[in-house]
């Protein structure tokens, strides 16, 4: 498959992600659907676009590099990956409320207000700064690109809603992890995470980890050494 399909397919993967979730697409979209019907349509949309990159992926005729990883990118990546998943499995677990009208701040969203963007984006980037090739490259700056984009735009959705609690929400988290509680705009508040959430997301990595040699081909622990 041509390089121009593969990075077709990549930009086909972030729009199916970007456009149904912009602000004045998605009501749109639920006020003619209903909130079942928008939520299987992008479904649909999501997979189509992410089994289509997938096939491109695999058949893809590129072997460059784009650059050569540092010496120790696979251990940070290694090492840092267990981050990426309790903040994925502290947002999957932790109600954040609706975008125009959240939630107070609670658990995870006290440290970070987009832990789930943040988790996927430390683990594309920690991916990214490990591979160096062409194609892993396009893989990880995709998923890079759609978390950074799903955090820019659900900020810039917290700014202009009229709400009291999305002002307050805004207010006092932050973006950038613990920058809020070390300003004194929020605490730290252990119980409201809990040991669960962190030995879930552990427990996440070290099956990831463990599987990823026979699911992708890849020792992470092997490139560790």
């Amino acid at each position: 498959m041509p390089t121009s399909l593969y990075l077709a397919a990549a930009l086909l993967l972030f729009v199916s992600h970007a456009v149904p979730s912009w602000p004045g697409v998605r009501p749109a979209l639920v006020a003619r659907l209903g909130r079942p019907g928008f939520m299987a349509l992008h479904s649909v949309l999501s997979l189509a676009a992410l089994t289509l990159f997938v096939v491109a992926y695999r058949d893809v005729d590129t072997t460059g590099f784009v650059f050569t990883p540092a010496g120790w990118a696979h251990q940070l990546a290694v090492a840092l990956m267990p981050v990426a998943f309790v903040l994925i499995a502290a947002r999957l677990s932790t109600k954040a409320g609706e975008p125009l009208s959240p939630r107070e701040p609670a658990g995870i969203y006290r440290v970070t207000r987009f832990p789930g963007s943040l988790g996927l984006l430390l683990w594309a980037v920690l991916h990214l700064q490990a591979t160096g090739d062409a194609r892993r490259v396009v893989l990880f700056a995709t998923m890079a690109a759609i978390a950074l984009f799903a955090m820019v735009k659900n900020d810039w959705v917290l700014r202009r809603a009229r709400s009291a609690a999305a002002r307050t929400f805004r207010e006092e988290t932050s973006v950038v992890p613990f920058a809020a509680i070390l300003a004194g705009r929020q605490r730290f508040v252990w119980h409201e995470i809990g040991w669960a959430r962190l030995l879930a997301g552990v427990a996440a990595w070290a099956v990831v980890l463990e599987a990823h040699r026979f699911v992708f081909g890849v020792d992470p622990l092997y490139w560790a050494r």
